[in-house]
Protein backbone atom coordinates (compact mmCIF):
# COMPACT_ATOMS: atom_id res chain seq x y z
CA UNK A 1 0.00 0.00 0.00
CA UNK A 2 1.34 3.30 -0.80
CA UNK A 3 1.76 5.56 1.87
CA UNK A 4 -0.04 8.26 0.18
CA UNK A 5 -3.04 6.83 0.27
CA UNK A 6 -2.98 6.34 4.49
CA UNK A 7 -6.44 6.94 5.59
CA UNK A 8 -5.43 9.01 8.20
CA UNK A 9 -3.86 11.75 5.75
CA UNK A 10 -6.71 11.50 3.60
CA UNK A 11 -8.84 12.51 6.17
CA UNK A 12 -6.95 15.36 8.03
CA UNK A 13 -6.56 17.34 5.40
CA UNK A 14 -3.19 17.96 3.13
CA UNK A 15 -1.59 19.69 5.59
CA UNK A 16 -2.34 17.23 8.46
CA UNK A 17 0.27 14.98 6.10
CA UNK A 18 3.52 15.44 7.75
CA UNK A 19 5.60 14.13 5.09
CA UNK A 20 4.13 16.57 2.77
CA UNK A 21 4.71 19.52 5.10
CA UNK A 22 8.24 18.64 5.49
CA UNK A 23 8.58 18.23 1.64
CA UNK A 24 7.47 21.67 1.22
CA UNK A 25 10.43 23.15 3.70
CA UNK A 26 12.36 20.94 1.81
CA UNK A 27 11.18 22.37 -2.05
CA UNK A 28 11.42 25.97 -0.09
CA UNK A 29 15.17 26.28 0.98
CA UNK A 30 15.84 24.40 -2.02
CA UNK A 31 14.43 26.86 -4.52
CA UNK A 32 15.42 29.97 -2.41
CA UNK A 33 18.87 28.82 -2.19
CA UNK A 34 19.25 27.86 -5.77
CA UNK A 35 17.31 31.65 -7.43
CA UNK A 36 19.64 33.24 -5.07
CA UNK A 37 23.12 31.77 -6.27
CA UNK A 38 21.90 32.04 -9.95
CA UNK A 39 20.63 35.46 -9.26
CA UNK A 40 23.62 36.50 -7.29
CA UNK A 41 26.42 34.39 -9.99
CA UNK A 42 24.89 36.72 -12.52
CA UNK A 43 25.35 39.87 -10.85
CA UNK A 44 29.04 38.99 -9.75
CA UNK A 45 29.39 37.99 -13.97
CA UNK A 46 27.74 41.72 -14.95
CA UNK A 47 29.87 43.40 -12.66
CA UNK A 48 33.22 41.57 -12.97
CA UNK A 49 33.26 41.77 -16.43
CA UNK A 50 30.72 43.99 -18.41
CA UNK A 51 30.78 42.69 -21.77
CA UNK A 52 28.12 40.79 -24.01
CA UNK A 53 30.32 37.61 -23.92
CA UNK A 54 30.24 36.90 -20.41
CA UNK A 55 26.87 37.67 -20.24
CA UNK A 56 25.95 35.33 -22.96
CA UNK A 57 27.86 33.11 -21.56
CA UNK A 58 25.71 33.16 -18.95
CA UNK A 59 22.67 32.99 -20.18
CA UNK A 60 23.72 29.91 -22.49
CA UNK A 61 25.20 28.15 -19.37
CA UNK A 62 21.44 28.39 -17.94
CA UNK A 63 19.82 27.06 -21.03
CA UNK A 64 21.95 24.49 -22.88
CA UNK A 65 21.41 21.95 -19.16
CA UNK A 66 17.85 22.09 -19.87
CA UNK A 67 17.90 21.83 -23.72
CA UNK A 68 20.22 18.57 -23.48
CA UNK A 69 19.39 16.93 -20.11
CA UNK A 70 15.37 17.38 -19.45
CA UNK A 71 14.43 14.44 -21.16
CA UNK A 72 17.51 12.02 -19.97
CA UNK A 73 16.91 13.92 -16.49
CA UNK A 74 13.23 12.58 -16.13
CA UNK A 75 14.14 8.95 -17.45
CA UNK A 76 16.57 9.06 -14.43
CA UNK A 77 14.06 9.77 -12.38
CA UNK A 78 11.71 7.34 -13.54
CA UNK A 79 13.85 4.46 -13.25
CA UNK A 80 15.92 4.87 -10.28
CA UNK A 81 14.44 5.33 -6.41
CA UNK A 82 13.40 8.72 -6.58
CA UNK A 83 15.42 9.18 -2.77
CA UNK A 84 18.78 8.29 -4.21
CA UNK A 85 18.65 10.73 -7.18
CA UNK A 86 17.28 13.61 -4.71
CA UNK A 87 20.53 12.74 -3.06
CA UNK A 88 23.29 12.62 -5.28
CA UNK A 89 21.52 14.90 -7.15
CA UNK A 90 21.56 17.85 -4.42
CA UNK A 91 25.23 16.70 -3.42
CA UNK A 92 26.48 17.53 -6.65
CA UNK A 93 24.95 20.86 -6.41
CA UNK A 94 26.76 21.21 -3.06
CA UNK A 95 29.32 20.42 -4.36
CA UNK A 96 29.47 23.05 -7.31
CA UNK A 97 28.86 25.62 -4.54
CA UNK A 98 31.53 24.56 -2.09
CA UNK A 99 33.99 23.94 -4.84
CA UNK A 100 32.85 27.72 -6.12
CA UNK A 101 33.62 29.26 -2.25
CA UNK A 102 37.20 27.26 -1.88
CA UNK A 103 38.58 28.26 -5.31
CA UNK A 104 37.23 31.99 -5.88
CA UNK A 105 37.59 30.99 -9.40
CA UNK A 106 36.39 34.29 -10.73
CA UNK A 107 34.03 34.84 -14.15
CA UNK A 108 34.84 31.65 -15.83
CA UNK A 109 34.39 29.52 -12.67
CA UNK A 110 30.99 31.49 -11.88
CA UNK A 111 30.05 30.51 -15.56
CA UNK A 112 31.00 26.85 -15.22
CA UNK A 113 29.20 26.79 -11.64
CA UNK A 114 26.01 27.90 -13.27
CA UNK A 115 26.48 25.56 -15.83
CA UNK A 116 26.94 22.30 -13.49
CA UNK A 117 24.29 23.70 -11.01
CA UNK A 118 21.74 23.41 -13.98
CA UNK A 119 23.19 20.30 -14.97
CA UNK A 120 22.28 18.68 -11.66
CA UNK A 121 19.24 20.49 -11.39
CA UNK A 122 18.05 18.60 -14.74
CA UNK A 123 18.12 15.17 -12.40
CA UNK A 124 16.57 16.58 -9.27
CA UNK A 125 13.48 18.49 -10.56
CA UNK A 126 11.67 15.25 -11.84
CA UNK A 127 12.84 13.10 -8.99
CA UNK A 128 11.11 15.63 -6.67
CA UNK A 129 8.44 16.57 -8.71
CA UNK A 130 7.64 12.35 -9.37
CA UNK A 131 8.09 12.29 -5.37
CA UNK A 132 5.11 14.37 -4.82
CA UNK A 133 2.45 10.96 -5.94
CA UNK A 134 4.20 9.38 -3.00
CA UNK A 135 3.71 11.63 -0.35
CA UNK A 136 -0.03 13.12 -1.45
CA UNK A 137 -2.77 11.14 -2.18
CA UNK A 138 -3.95 11.43 -5.95
CA UNK A 139 -7.46 13.01 -4.88
CA UNK A 140 -5.30 16.12 -3.47
CA UNK A 141 -2.53 16.22 -5.65
CA UNK A 142 -4.31 19.68 -8.00
CA UNK A 143 -4.04 20.79 -4.64
CA UNK A 144 -0.93 20.30 -3.28
CA UNK A 145 0.28 21.17 -7.09
CA UNK A 146 -1.12 24.76 -6.67
CA UNK A 147 0.19 25.10 -3.57
CA UNK A 148 3.29 24.35 -4.58
CA UNK A 149 3.14 26.60 -7.60
CA UNK A 150 2.92 29.49 -4.80
CA UNK A 151 5.28 28.34 -3.02
CA UNK A 152 7.97 28.42 -5.58
CA UNK A 153 6.87 32.26 -6.18
CA UNK A 154 7.53 32.80 -2.72
CA UNK A 155 10.73 31.28 -3.24
CA UNK A 156 11.59 33.05 -6.03
CA UNK A 157 10.90 36.63 -4.50
CA UNK A 158 13.13 35.25 -1.38
CA UNK A 159 16.15 33.98 -3.26
CA UNK A 160 16.25 36.90 -5.94
CA UNK A 161 14.51 39.50 -4.53
CA UNK A 162 15.89 39.27 -0.96
CA UNK A 163 18.42 36.98 -0.32
CA UNK A 164 20.65 37.69 -3.05
CA UNK A 165 20.58 41.50 -2.80
CA UNK A 166 21.32 41.82 0.66
CA UNK A 167 23.36 39.32 0.43
CA UNK A 168 25.74 40.67 -2.56
CA UNK A 169 25.28 43.69 -0.99
CA UNK A 170 26.26 43.39 2.76
CA UNK A 171 28.66 39.95 2.78
CA UNK A 172 29.22 39.51 -0.95
CA UNK A 173 29.18 36.71 -3.24
CA UNK A 174 31.01 34.35 -1.05
CA UNK A 175 29.12 35.28 1.73
CA UNK A 176 25.93 34.66 -0.84
CA UNK A 177 27.36 31.20 -1.10
CA UNK A 178 27.32 30.53 2.47
CA UNK A 179 24.02 30.77 2.70
CA UNK A 180 22.68 28.70 -0.32
CA UNK A 181 24.78 26.13 1.01
CA UNK A 182 22.93 26.31 4.08
CA UNK A 183 19.63 26.30 2.30
CA UNK A 184 20.46 23.17 0.12
CA UNK A 185 22.35 21.28 3.67
CA UNK A 186 19.03 21.74 5.32
CA UNK A 187 16.90 20.61 2.55
CA UNK A 188 18.56 17.66 2.06
CA UNK A 189 18.59 16.69 5.53
CA UNK A 190 15.00 16.71 5.06
CA UNK A 191 14.86 14.73 2.17
CA UNK A 192 16.62 12.37 3.90
CA UNK A 193 14.29 12.02 6.95
CA UNK A 194 11.09 11.30 4.52
CA UNK A 195 10.41 8.06 4.14
CA UNK A 196 9.11 5.99 0.94
CA UNK A 197 9.08 8.53 -2.22
CA UNK A 198 9.17 6.19 -5.01
CA UNK A 199 5.45 6.07 -6.09
CA UNK A 200 4.56 2.41 -6.98
CA UNK A 201 2.18 2.43 -10.44
CA UNK A 202 -0.51 -0.46 -10.61
CA UNK A 203 -2.57 -1.92 -12.87
CA UNK A 204 -2.96 -0.83 -16.36
CA UNK A 205 -0.17 1.93 -15.89
CA UNK A 206 2.30 0.13 -14.70
CA UNK A 207 2.85 -1.37 -18.30
CA UNK A 208 3.41 2.15 -19.75
CA UNK A 209 7.23 2.64 -20.12
CA UNK A 210 8.10 5.84 -21.39
CA UNK A 211 9.37 4.90 -25.27
CA UNK A 212 5.31 4.13 -25.63
CA UNK A 213 4.43 7.09 -23.15
CA UNK A 214 6.56 10.25 -24.89
CA UNK A 215 5.18 9.61 -28.73
CA UNK A 216 1.90 8.60 -27.30
CA UNK A 217 1.64 12.25 -25.72
CA UNK A 218 3.44 14.03 -28.90
CA UNK A 219 0.57 12.35 -31.01
CA UNK A 220 -2.02 13.26 -27.80
CA UNK A 221 -0.85 17.07 -28.64
CA UNK A 222 -0.66 16.87 -32.45
CA UNK A 223 -3.93 15.60 -33.06
CA UNK A 224 -5.89 18.26 -30.95
CA UNK A 225 -5.16 21.86 -32.58
CA UNK A 226 -6.77 23.89 -29.73
CA UNK A 227 -4.10 21.91 -26.97
CA UNK A 228 -1.33 22.28 -29.95
CA UNK A 229 -1.65 25.66 -29.46
CA UNK A 230 -2.30 25.97 -25.93
CA UNK A 231 0.99 24.03 -25.76
CA UNK A 232 3.21 26.15 -28.17
CA UNK A 233 1.97 29.05 -26.07
CA UNK A 234 3.47 27.73 -23.00
CA UNK A 235 6.82 26.55 -24.43
CA UNK A 236 6.98 30.55 -26.31
CA UNK A 237 5.93 32.08 -22.65
CA UNK A 238 8.57 29.85 -20.37
CA UNK A 239 11.40 30.57 -22.80
CA UNK A 240 10.56 34.28 -23.18
CA UNK A 241 10.49 34.43 -18.83
CA UNK A 242 13.45 32.30 -18.85
CA UNK A 243 15.69 35.09 -20.86
CA UNK A 244 13.93 37.92 -19.10
CA UNK A 245 15.11 36.24 -15.89
CA UNK A 246 18.84 35.82 -16.83
CA UNK A 247 18.76 39.00 -18.61
CA UNK A 248 17.15 41.29 -15.34
CA UNK A 249 20.70 42.21 -14.08
CA UNK A 250 21.12 43.90 -17.45
CA UNK A 251 17.65 45.63 -17.16
CA UNK A 252 18.26 46.67 -14.37
CA UNK A 253 21.55 48.67 -14.74
CA UNK A 254 21.11 49.63 -18.46
CA UNK A 255 17.27 50.67 -18.85
CA UNK A 256 16.53 51.51 -14.95
CA UNK A 257 19.98 53.27 -14.34
CA UNK A 258 20.19 51.49 -10.27
CA UNK A 259 22.11 49.06 -9.15
CA UNK A 260 21.56 45.13 -10.27
CA UNK A 261 21.48 44.46 -6.44
CA UNK A 262 17.60 45.87 -6.79
CA UNK A 263 16.34 43.43 -7.68
CA UNK A 264 13.05 43.77 -5.72
CA UNK A 265 11.94 46.46 -7.96
CA UNK A 266 10.84 43.72 -10.59
CA UNK A 267 10.90 40.42 -8.46
CA UNK A 268 8.45 41.70 -6.08
CA UNK A 269 5.66 43.42 -8.81
CA UNK A 270 5.76 40.20 -10.78
CA UNK A 271 5.57 37.72 -8.08
CA UNK A 272 2.44 39.86 -7.16
CA UNK A 273 1.13 39.33 -10.59
CA UNK A 274 2.02 35.92 -10.94
CA UNK A 275 -0.53 35.39 -7.72
CA UNK A 276 -2.99 37.46 -8.48
CA UNK A 277 -3.35 35.72 -12.07
CA UNK A 278 -3.28 32.29 -9.89
CA UNK A 279 -6.29 33.61 -7.94
CA UNK A 280 -8.19 35.10 -11.06
CA UNK A 281 -7.48 32.13 -13.29
CA UNK A 282 -10.29 29.77 -12.14
CA UNK A 283 -13.39 32.31 -12.34
CA UNK A 284 -11.70 33.28 -15.28
CA UNK A 285 -11.99 29.57 -16.86
CA UNK A 286 -15.85 29.52 -16.37
CA UNK A 287 -16.50 32.41 -19.04
CA UNK A 288 -13.89 31.71 -21.45
CA UNK A 289 -12.38 28.88 -22.86
CA UNK A 290 -9.02 27.46 -21.95
CA UNK A 291 -7.67 28.37 -25.29
CA UNK A 292 -8.87 31.77 -24.99
CA UNK A 293 -7.52 32.47 -21.63
CA UNK A 294 -4.18 31.03 -22.96
CA UNK A 295 -4.20 33.57 -25.53
CA UNK A 296 -4.98 36.49 -23.83
CA UNK A 297 -2.38 35.55 -21.13
CA UNK A 298 0.31 35.45 -23.87
CA UNK A 299 -0.55 38.92 -25.63
CA UNK A 300 -0.61 40.36 -21.95
CA UNK A 301 3.10 38.76 -21.33
CA UNK A 302 4.44 39.44 -24.57
CA UNK A 303 3.42 42.89 -25.32
CA UNK A 304 4.91 43.67 -21.84
CA UNK A 305 7.79 42.34 -22.55
CA UNK A 306 8.34 44.14 -25.27
CA UNK A 307 7.65 47.52 -23.92
CA UNK A 308 10.24 46.98 -21.01
CA UNK A 309 13.22 47.75 -23.65
CA UNK A 310 11.26 51.17 -23.96
CA UNK A 311 9.91 51.64 -20.81
CA UNK A 312 12.23 55.04 -20.11
CA UNK A 313 11.06 56.49 -23.54
CA UNK A 314 7.33 56.27 -22.28
CA UNK A 315 7.25 55.87 -18.11
CA UNK A 316 6.88 59.96 -17.74
CA UNK A 317 2.93 59.24 -19.18
CA UNK A 318 2.48 56.40 -16.89
CA UNK A 319 3.96 58.07 -13.84
CA UNK A 320 2.50 61.35 -14.16
CA UNK A 321 -0.93 59.76 -15.19
CA UNK A 322 -2.48 60.56 -12.47
CA UNK A 323 -1.64 62.39 -8.87
CA UNK A 324 -1.82 59.00 -6.77
CA UNK A 325 0.66 57.49 -9.35
CA UNK A 326 2.94 60.53 -9.32
CA UNK A 327 2.91 60.49 -5.11
CA UNK A 328 3.77 57.07 -5.53
CA UNK A 329 7.01 58.18 -7.14
CA UNK A 330 8.04 60.82 -5.12
CA UNK A 331 7.34 59.10 -1.84
CA UNK A 332 10.00 55.88 -3.45
CA UNK A 333 12.37 58.41 -4.62
CA UNK A 334 13.02 56.43 -7.43
CA UNK A 335 12.99 57.24 -11.38
CA UNK A 336 9.86 57.47 -13.39
CA UNK A 337 10.97 54.09 -15.52
CA UNK A 338 11.73 52.23 -12.12
CA UNK A 339 7.48 52.87 -11.28
CA UNK A 340 6.07 52.49 -14.84
CA UNK A 341 8.12 49.10 -14.86
CA UNK A 342 6.56 47.83 -11.61
CA UNK A 343 3.35 48.86 -12.62
CA UNK A 344 3.78 47.01 -16.09
CA UNK A 345 5.09 43.51 -14.41
CA UNK A 346 1.90 43.23 -12.70
CA UNK A 347 0.15 42.35 -15.87
CA UNK A 348 3.24 40.20 -17.57
CA UNK A 349 3.17 37.67 -13.93
CA UNK A 350 -0.87 37.44 -14.61
CA UNK A 351 -0.47 36.44 -18.16
CA UNK A 352 2.10 34.13 -17.62
CA UNK A 353 -0.16 32.20 -14.65
CA UNK A 354 -3.36 32.78 -17.41
CA UNK A 355 -1.15 30.64 -19.61
CA UNK A 356 0.11 28.09 -17.57
CA UNK A 357 -3.19 27.10 -15.92
CA UNK A 358 -5.07 27.25 -18.84
CA UNK A 359 -2.67 24.92 -20.65
CA UNK A 360 -2.84 22.35 -17.63
CA UNK A 361 -6.80 22.89 -17.57
CA UNK A 362 -6.77 21.84 -21.44
CA UNK A 363 -4.23 19.14 -21.19
CA UNK A 364 -6.76 16.99 -18.76
CA UNK A 365 -9.83 18.19 -20.63
CA UNK A 366 -11.15 14.65 -21.14
CA UNK A 367 -14.31 15.53 -22.72
CA UNK A 368 -13.21 16.14 -25.79
CA UNK A 369 -10.98 13.04 -26.63
CA UNK A 370 -11.54 10.30 -23.82
CA UNK A 371 -8.67 8.55 -24.92
CA UNK A 372 -6.55 11.12 -23.72
CA UNK A 373 -7.34 10.48 -19.66
CA UNK A 374 -5.64 7.33 -20.15
CA UNK A 375 -2.62 8.66 -21.38
CA UNK A 376 -2.86 11.55 -18.77
CA UNK A 377 -3.68 9.09 -16.22
CA UNK A 378 0.04 6.49 -16.65
CA UNK A 379 1.59 10.77 -17.09
CA UNK A 380 0.84 11.50 -13.72
CA UNK A 381 4.31 10.84 -12.42
CA UNK A 382 5.46 12.96 -14.44
CA UNK A 383 3.27 16.07 -12.62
Amino acid sequence: MNPASDSSTQDGGLFANSRFVRYCYARLLSLIGQNALIYGLFIAVISEQESSLATSAFVLASVIPSIVLGLPGGLVADLLPKKIVLLLSMALRMLAVFWFIDLDPGVEGAIGLTFLFWTAYQFFAPAENAALLAIVPRERLAHASSFLQALSLVAQLLGAGVVAPLAVKLLDVEGLSMIVLGCLGFSALILLSLPHLTYRLGGQARDVVWWRALPGGYRAIAADPGLTSTTLMRVLLDTGMLMFVVAAPVFIEETLDTGAQNAIYIALPGAVGLALGLLLAPLLLTFVSARGLALGGFVCFTAVLLALPFVDAFAPEIAGASGPVRDFTDWLGVSDAIVATMLLLPIAGAGSSFVHVAARTDALDDRRDPGRATFHRADLRDV
